[in-house]
């Protein structure tokens, strides 16, 4: 790969592929990848191909100007907004044939008076709430509101859904939250409301809790190969997607007492090989304690404050300017990967990846 950039990701799409494929297998059930957050940063328009390619079934985003995109680019796989709708985006969704979350009287009305106006229907699904409290309509109003939206005229309601709010399997919260959808869904079967998709299961759930399921799973760590918990392995089939590199700037030999970096906070004890990489928090690296790379198979400390552009570390060996840096990835025997750094932030996976700044070029593989 000839290498244009002073740093670059490298985003696997074979990867994100195989991963749905396994996803759909393991789980025995549909797929809904999400791909909100320009799919937690990895690129959503590459993503979405790459996840249809696998066997998804459905796309999930978090508003509609990211469904926008998507359909911008040729992608016309069914597509669910999980989140808001402003009333201006009402009629360009319908005329794109966007699935909408119905979650309130307001949006009923909403949706209803723009497609009944447009001679045109809006699809939309369902949710519940039961027990996150954002958006959704409690599990005993369910079947009320049903009948309110098919008096209302213009919706259809092709889904119904809720979202767990705990990611452990003992957290009593799961099992309250999949009794109130489940007696939502009996209600609706009852009442022949039950629509035709019905999902509760996130990535943790998909995995864990089979019960969720229903006839659909919403899944985005796994599909970028990024772990359900940062302490637990995936099966070795799933892939991780995204790796990060840089270009060496800089390799000098420092002598001791120098200092390194803005604030003095470290000192060369002796002399040492000092090299600088053009990545900083401006970047997304967060300039916490602990940072390493990796340059020639082996592991090297980040010394000093990392910065919005560089950061320094101590080096092995001298390199030339150009040797490849990992900073997330494989070399040799040595490897950091999201969850590492992750681990190291305290932070979760997709608020590490999500935030790596889109100044560094996405290259798909």
């Amino acid at each position: 790969m000839i290498r244009t950039h002073p740093t670059w990701i490298e985003i696997n799409l074979s990867a994100v592929a195989s991963n749905c494929a396994n996803i759909i297998r393991d789980t025995d059930t549909p797929l809904m990848a999400i791909v909100k957050g320009d799919a937690y940063g990895h690129g959503a328009v590459e993503v979405s191909r790459a996840a249809m390619a696998g066997g998804a079934s459905w796309l999930g985003v978090a508003r509609f100007g990211e469904a926008r995109v998507l359909r911008q680019n040729g992608i016309d796989a069914p597509i669910l907004v999980l989140g808001m709708i402003t009333p201006n985006e009402v009629d360009e969704a319908i005329a794109s044939n966007v699935t909408l979350t119905l979650h309130s009287l307001e949006t009923l009305q909403l949706f209803s008076a723009r497609a009944r106006a447009a001679h045109q229907t809006v699809s939309a699904h369902l949710k519940v709430d039961t027990g996150m409290g954002r958006l959704g309509v409690f599990a005993e109003e369910i079947v009320s509101f049903a009948r309110q939206a098919q008096a209302a005229g213009g919706i259809y309601i092709d889904g119904m859904y809720s979202h767990l709010a705990a990611a452990e399997v003992t957290h009593p919260l799961n099992e309250m939250q999949y009794q109130r959808f489940d007696m939502a869904v009996r209600a609706m079967e009852e009442s022949s409301f039950r629509p035709r998709w019905v999902h509760l299961a996130n990535s943790f759930a998909a995995f864990y809790q089979p019960q969720c399921r229903y006839n659909m799973v919403r899944v985005g760590n796994v599909i970028l190969g990024l772990r359900i918990r940062i302490n637990q392995p995936l099966p070795e089939y799933y892939l991780p997607v995204l790796r990060w590199k840089a270009q060496l700037a800089s390799c000098r030999l420092l002598p001791a007492g120098w200092n390194v970096s803005y604030g003095a906070n470290y000192i060369t004890p002796h002399e040492e090989l000092i090299g600088v990489i053009p990545v900083g928090y401006g970047d997304g690296l967060r300039g916490l304690p602990g940072n390493q790379i990796i340059i020639d198979g082996i592991k090297s400390p980040v010394v000093g404050r990392v910065r919005l552009d560089q950061l320094m570390v101590r080096l092995p060996h001298p390199y030339p300017m150009g040797e490849e840096i990992v900073i997330i990835g494989q070399q040799g025997d040595s490897s950091i990967w999201v969850h590492d750094l992750a681990a190291l932030y305290q932070i979760s996976q997709v608020d590490f990846t999500t935030l790596i700044h889109r100044r560094v070029p996405r290259i798909y593989i």
